[in-house]
């Protein structure tokens, strides 16, 4: 019997050893894992923004005070009439998992939607898009496969029925940094140029008393129209609600409606004679640049965002070369001061319920991988070698006669 016990107390005391180096070393890392019931609710704070405001675009109808300033009466209002400069935006993100979803992937779909603090719903909404992309649940990055899909704009009614998104590949990052994230430049994806980009590391922090890396990207102006309508046309068709979205990234006016002297017209669109021309000048057509700087701080070990900012700034130029000249510091503080070409400007502030969410989400996955990773494997080294001493010393000590 005592031989049988000592025999019995080896083996388990071996096997827990065993099991207490292999769980940091080997079930741990395989554990990592992205979870298959991601569920998260983000915001940014209210904030004062820039805004062209199309509807009263479309009706010739000056926003606020603007109506008082000259260059916004008679017929040739200019479109800095119709920029609000005070008015307040907020933004909201629910993400969550949909199928499908498996073992070895999960698919993240994410409703995001930009929206006026002044107005009630639906009057408020500036825009809503609906973004889906399949992830490893190992590695955190985009499946390789062709499934990612971003509607830009929902159709709505009967336009709904059986719509689907153009997919493509994605390979950058976007709701969800790798587990165990180094202090280096990842790939990131940005969803307005449908480009992906190097997102550096910037900064060691702390936030909720964790760790957290933060990630600094920015974009320099961009043209919108080309890259949207390539992929909105990728799958052979467009909605009216796309031809909507593609309609304001490329607006003609004429020059007087730009605000443009006539050494400022780059390339005035021909079809017009002078006498057509009147008092307005020729038409001109501008695209609108998107620049952004985004900042992203994560949880490294288990690479939840806890925190984001993004400054988006939308704004039209006849050419690259132009784009470039209204960013630089002194024009792009001017133009922000007094604007006239801004579509829109929003410094996006994740807000205090936000971080403190996603730092919640961090905390529960932290406290797992330390639970499997330190506590549980200490508990059963110690007990592995409590059962080994009691076999050893059973099997030496003497029997009594």
């Amino acid at each position: 019997m005592r031989k049988t016990i000592s025999l019995i107390s080896i083996v388990l005391g071996a096997a827990l050893l065993v099991f207490a180096i292999a769980l940091p070393t080997y079930v741990v890392p395989k554990g990592k894992v992205l979870p298959l019931d991601v569920v998260s609710t983000t915001s940014t704070e209210p904030v004062e923004a820039r805004l062209l405001d199309s509807g009263a675009l479309a009706k010739g109808k000056p926003v606020g005070d603007n109506k008082n300033r000259p260059e916004c009466k008679g017929d040739n209002k200019e479109v800095s009439c119709f920029i609000w400069k005070d008015v307040e935006i907020q933004t909201q993100k629910f993400t969550t998992a949909q199928e499908p979803s498996d073992k070895k992937q999960v698919t993240l779909e994410a409703g995001q939607t930009v929206f006026r603090t002044d107005k009630s719903e639906p009057d408020n909404l500036l825009s809503a898009t609906i973004d889906r992309v399949t992830l490893d649940r190992k590695t955190q990055m985009p499946v390789t496969d062709p499934i990612s899909s971003l509607n830009l704009a929902p159709p709505k009614g009967k336009d709904a029925e059986g719509y689907t998104p153009p997919e493509f590949v994605r390979k950058g990052l976007q709701y969800q940094f790798p587990m165990g994230a180094d202090r280096k430049s990842y790939p990131y994806f940005d969803a307005q140029t449908l480009t992906t980009n190097p997102i550096d590391f910037v900064d060691e922090g702390e936030q909720g008393g964790e760790k957290i890396y933060t990630f600094e990207q920015t974009i320099d102006p961009t043209p919108l129209y080309d890259a949207q309508k390539k992929y909105l046309e990728s799958d052979g068709s467009l909605t009216a609600a796309e031809e909507g979205v593609l309609a304001s990234l490329k607006l003609t006016f004429p020059a007087k409606v730009w605000g443009l002297k006539d050494d400022e017209i780059r390339n005035p669109k021909k079809g017009k004679d002078k006498d057509e021309e009147s008092d307005a000048g020729p038409d001109v057509e501008m695209q609108r640049y998107y620049t952004v700087n985004r900042k992203i701080s994560i949880e490294p070990e288990t690479g939840v965002i806890v925190n984001g900012a993004e400054e988006i700034w939308m704004f039209y130029a006849q050419d690259e070369e132009e784009a470039k000249e209204i960013a630089k510091p002194e024009n792009r503080e001017r133009e922000l001061a007094n604007p006239k070409r801004t579509a829109m400007y929003l410094p996006a502030q994740w807000d205090e319920k936000s971080k403190e969410g996603q730092m919640v989400t961090a905390k529960e996955g932290l406290s797992t991988i330390k639970t499997m990773g330190t506590t549980v494997p200490i508990i059963a080294g110690l007990l592995g070698l409590f059962l080994l001493f009691v076999g050893l010393w059973l099997q030496r000590a003497p029997r009594k006669s």
